[in-house]
C-alpha cells in the first residue's frame, strides 16, 4: 500500500445559519456598552414588554409608578407579567439617569406576590446618555412577578424595553445552533486521480486527535502519587488549574524558605500528558489567604516581599503556562490595594507581563455569572475593573484575559443572567474562560451542571472552561466526578458525554461524482485517510480547523 502526500487549501467564505422568525436568539455581545446619544431599538419589538416604539424617555410618569424601599431612591414599575415555570426570559431596555450623581447602577428586579426579589441584571447608567442594561430571569415558578427598575438615582429614564420569553426546548436549540456556527466549520474534500480527474467513490476516514476548545479539570496533589488519578484525568483532559498548589501560602508558607516541590511535579506530568496549565495565582486579595507571615507586614516590606513572589513564581514558570491568575478576586476583597494604595493589582500586571509578556494574564473573579444577587462583581463592575488595569501605564499591550470562576449555588442555576454577562463582557473583545466551574449538591447537581457547561460552550466569547472537581478519592467533595474507585458519577456521566459530543472522534465519508464530500467538523487537530477500492493506494494528511478560516478545502490527489 502507497502512502501519497496531499495538499491543503484554504478558502474563505461565509456560512449562513438562518434563524426562526422574531424568536431568533443572537448572542448580542458585540453590541456596544457605551453610553448613546439615542437608545437603540427594542429587541424582539419589545416582546412581552410591548415597549416597542420609543417612548421619549418619559417613563416617570404616574401609570409606571415611582417608590422608594430605604435602600434605593427610584424604584420603578414597568410591568406586571406572567411567568411560566421552566422558561427562560431575556430582558434588556435603556435607561439613563438624571437630577443625582453622574453616574449610578440601575438593575433589574423580578417580584413575586410573595414579596420575594429575584435580580435579574444591573448596568452603570449616566446623565445625558442612553445605557444598556440586560439581564433575565429562569421561572422558578408559574405567577405574577412585577418588573422592577430600582437605583440610588434620584430620577431614572428608561426607554425601548424588551422581555421575551424562551421555552427550555427553545433555549438549548440555540444553544446547539451556536455551538455549530462558533465551535465548527464546514470542511470540503476534493480528490482526483493522478490525471485531474474526479475520484468518484474514494473513502475517506477522518479522525480528530486534538480538540480546538480547552476543555479542563481542576488537578491537585494526588496527581503526583496516585496512579488510578493519574490515569483518570490525562484520558479525559488536556488543560487544567492547579487548586492549591502553585499559590503564595503553598510555596512560602515561612518567610525566604521557599518550596516548589509539588508544584514542579505536577507540571512536569501536565507537561508529560500534553496538558496545558493555568497558572493559578500570583496573588489573592483576600486576607485571610495571605500567607500568615505576610498578613501583617507594614506597606514597605509586604512590597518588597510580594515584588519577591512575583518574580520567583512567574519567572520560574515562563514559558511553561498558558495564563496566569494574576490577582484573585480583587473586586471582592482589596489586602493589597487597602496596604500598597488603589493600583496595586494594575502594577502587578505590570510586573507579570514583563516577565513573562508571552504568556495570558486573566482578572480571575467569583459571582459575575453565577450570582445576581452579589452586586459587587457584576460584569459591568468587572468591566471597569479590568479596564481600569489596562490603562495603567504599560499595560496597553499585555496579553489580557477574562476569567470567571463559576461557583453555582442556587437550586436553579440563572442561565439567562449568564448569557447576559458573558454578552456585557464579551465587548471587551478579550478571550473568556470559566475558570473554577462547580455546582452545589441536590438531587439536579448534574443536570444543573450540563446546563451551565452548555451554556458556556455555545457562547461566542468563551475560549476555554475549567471544571474544579474531580474523583472522591482525591479530596473532590462538591463537585465529585468519579467514586473512590474512579467510576463516574452523575455529574462525571456529565462530563464525559460533554467531551464526547463536543468532539468529532472518527468519521468517515465518500466522494460524489465530482470527487467532492463536505462535512461539519469541530476545531481542533485531524488526520485523514483516503482510499479508493479500485485503486491499491492510499493517501493521508494532518490539518486543522481552526475558528480563523470560515472553510477549509482539501485537495488530495492519487498518484497512480
Amino acid at each position: 500500500m502507497k502512502i501519497a502526500e496531499a495538499s491543503v487549501l484554504l478558502v474563505t467564505c461565509i456560512v449562513l445559519f438562518s434563524g426562526h422568525g422574531v424568536c431568533s436568539f443572537s448572542y448580542d455581545y458585540s453590541a456596544t456598552m457605551e453610553c448613546l446619544a439615542t437608545p437603540k431599538r427594542a429587541q424582539y419589538g419589545g416582546g412581552m414588554i410591548g415597549f416597542n416604539q420609543r417612548t421619549n424617555g418619559s417613563t416617570l410618569s404616574s401609570e409606571l409608578g415611582v417608590s422608594n424601599d430605604g435602600l434605593h431612591n427610584t424604584i420603578l414599575s414597568l410591568r406586571t407579567i406572567k411567568l411560566e415555570k421552566g422558561n427562560l426570559y431575556t430582558f434588556s431596555a435603556w435607561v439613563q439617569i438624571s437630577n443625582g450623581s453622574e453616574s449610578e447602577t440601575v438593575a433589574v428586579a423580578f417580584k413575586a406576590s410573595n414579596g420575594e426579589l429575584v435580580h435579574g441584571g444591573e448596568t452603570m447608567a449616566k446623565q445625558g446618555c442612553w445605557s444598556l442594561l440586560k439581564g433575565g430571569i429562569v421561572a422558578g415558578f408559574t405567577g405574577v412577578v412585577e418588573i422592577l427598575l430600582m437605583s440610588k438615582a434620584m430620577e431614572i429614564r428608561v426607554d425601548n424595553v424588551s422581555l421575551w420569553p424562551f421555552t427550555a426546548k427553545e433555549w438549548r436549540s440555540h444553544q446547539d445552533k451556536s455551538i455549530d456556527k462558533v465551535r465548527k466549520k464546514k470542511v470540503s474534500f476534493k480528490v482526483t486521480y493522478a490525471n485531474g480527474t474526479a475520484a468518484d467513490g474514494a473513502l475517506i476516514l477522518i479522525l480528530q486527535t486534538k480538540s480546538g476548545f480547552p476543555f479542563g479539570c481542576g488537578m491537585n496533589h494526588y496527581i503526583v502519587t496516585d496512579e488510578a488519578y493519574r490515569q483518570w484525568f490525562a484520558s479525559r483532559f488536556k488543560v487544567t488549574s492547579f487548586t492549591n498548589e502553585m499559590k503564595w501560602y503553598s510555596t512560602e508558607k515561612t518567610r525566604g524558605v521557599e518550596n516548589y516541590t509539588v508544584a514542579d511535579a505536577m507540571v512536569n506530568f501536565a507537561e508529560q500528558n500534553g496538558i496545558s496549565i493555568r497558572g493559578h495565582n500570583v496573588f489573592w486579595d483576600n486576607r485571610v489567604m495571605q500567607p500568615k507571615w505576610v498578613k501583617d507586614l507594614p506597606p514597605a516590606e509586604l512590597m518588597k516581599a510580594a515584588t519577591r513572589r512575583l518574580n520567583s513564581v512567574v519567572s520560574r514558570y515562563a514559558g511553561r503556562l498558558i495564563g496566569w491568575d494574576v490577582m484573585n478576586e480583587n473586586l471582592h476583597f482589596r489586602f493589597f490595594e487597602d496596604k500598597l494604595g488603589e493600583n496595586a493589582s494594575s502594577m502587578f500586571y505590570s510586573m507579570a507581563y514583563h516577565l513573562d509578556p508571552s504568556t495570558t494574564l486573566f482578572m480571575n473573579e467569583y459571582n459575575t455569572i453565577e450570582n445576581s444577587k452579589d452586586h459587587t462583581a457584576t460584569a459591568c463592575k468587572y468591566k471597569e475593573e479590568l479596564e481600569k488595569i489596562l490603562s495603567f501605564p504599560g499595560n496597553a499591550s499585555l496579553k489580557a484575559a477574562i476569567g470567571l470562576e463559576g461557583h453555582f449555588r442556587d437550586p436553579k442555576p440563572n442561565i439567562a443572567y449568564m448569557r447576559s454577562a458573558l454578552d456585557i463582557l464579551g465587548t471587551m473583545g478579550l478571550p473568556i474562560w470559566l475558570t473554577e466551574v462547580d455546582v452545589g449538591g441536590g438531587p439536579d447537581q448534574a443536570h444543573n451542571l450540563e446546563d451551565i457547561l452548555r451554556e458556556g460552550y455555545s457562547h461566542p466569547a468563551v475560549e476555554g472552561i475549567i471544571i474544579f472537581g474531580g474523583p472522591i478519592a482525591t479530596g473532590f467533595k462538591c463537585l465529585t466526578l468519579a467514586n473512590y474507585d474512579f467510576e463516574p458519577t452523575p455529574v462525571g456521566e456529565v462530563v464525559d458525554k460533554l467531551i464526547n459530543e463536543w468532539k468529532s472522534g472518527r468519521r468517515q465519508v465518500r466522494t460524489d461524482s465530482r470527487g467532492m464530500s463536505a462535512i461539519l467538523l469541530f476545531h481542533g487537530d485531524y488526520r485523514v485517510e483516503v482510499s479508493h477500492p479500485l485503486l491499491n493506494s492510499s493517501m493521508s494528511i494532518n490539518f486543522k480547523v481552526t475558528k480563523e478560516t470560515e472553510n477549509i478545502t482539501v485537495l488530495l490527489q492519487f498518484d497512480a
